[in-house]
């Protein structure tokens, strides 16, 4: 596992501020600025309350020590601003090759548990994504590529270019995270929550933990997709505030 950074709290007090930029968070009067050295202003009150109140908590006093993962919003905020806004045509085509690549699309062979499990939990929402978009997708057990229609990959290129800003930085986090187009859609739509999008995206080592014994190592993995999964999940339901 990769080293976490530790950082040392240098400010006291967190405020809010808000200008014709937008609402700001300062650090002892000073502003938060992101990687690249933007000054962070966002346009919605209820996020920068959040924002604020993890920088409030960081370390919890001047001369503590903090790292990035107790600024999770800070970082996916970041992420849209100095990232995804900037540069959406290059994240959406990124985005698409999990058309081809959704894990929904590929059923396993064994064992029999997982495979009624995929059959119970995949196959609905995979009917449910064909009916909302008018498709019919390919799916295959085993692990060979499928190549989709054209036309199938057309149709989520145009929803995701429909997508604002916030809603694409969700996506291109939460796709990776579940490794699935289809689920993405799904919670984003409320047709499931994040605790059954990560259920159904990690049937398998779930399964094979049941049957082997968990890995320490793993079980690890899994805790910081499901922790990301929720905090992406929660940025976007801010940013609708």
């Amino acid at each position: 596992m990769s080293e976490v950074i530790k950082l040392r709290r240098f400010w006291e007090t967190v405020s809010i501020v808000h200008n014709d930029m937008g609402y700001q968070i300062l650090l002892d009067k000073r502003p938060v600025k992101l990687p690249k050295k933007t000054e962070l202003f966002v346009q919605n009150h209820v996020l920068a309350e959040k924002i604020a109140e993890e920088w409030g908590k960081a370390g919890a006093k001047k001369g503590d020590t903090f790292s990035f993962d107790d600024l999770p919003m800070t970082q996916i905020t970041g992420t849209m601003i100095e990232k995804v806004a900037p540069d959406r045509q290059i994240y959406i085509q990124a985005l698409l090759p999990y058309v081809n690549g959704d894990l929904l699309c590929y059923h396993a062979e064994t064992p029999k548990k997982l495979i009624v499990q995929q059959q119970e939990k995949w196959i609905p929402l995979i009917k449910w994504i064909e009916d909302k978009f008018q498709i019919k997708l390919k799916i295959q057990p085993g692990i060979m590529p499928i190549n989709q229609q054209p036309e199938v990959i057309n149709i989520f290129e145009r929803y995701l270019l429909q997508l604002d800003d916030a809603e694409l930085t969700f996506f291109a986090i939460t796709i990776p995270l579940l490794g699935s187009m289809i689920l993405t859609i799904a919670l984003k739509e409320g047709k499931i929550n994040t605790q059954q999008a990560f259920k159904y995206a990690y049937l398998d080592e779930t399964i094979q933990a049941e049957i082997w014994g968990k890995d320490t190592e793993q079980q690890e993995r899994l805790k910081k997709i499901n922790a990301d999964l929720i905090d992406s999940f929660e940025f976007l339901k801010i940013s609708k505030n």
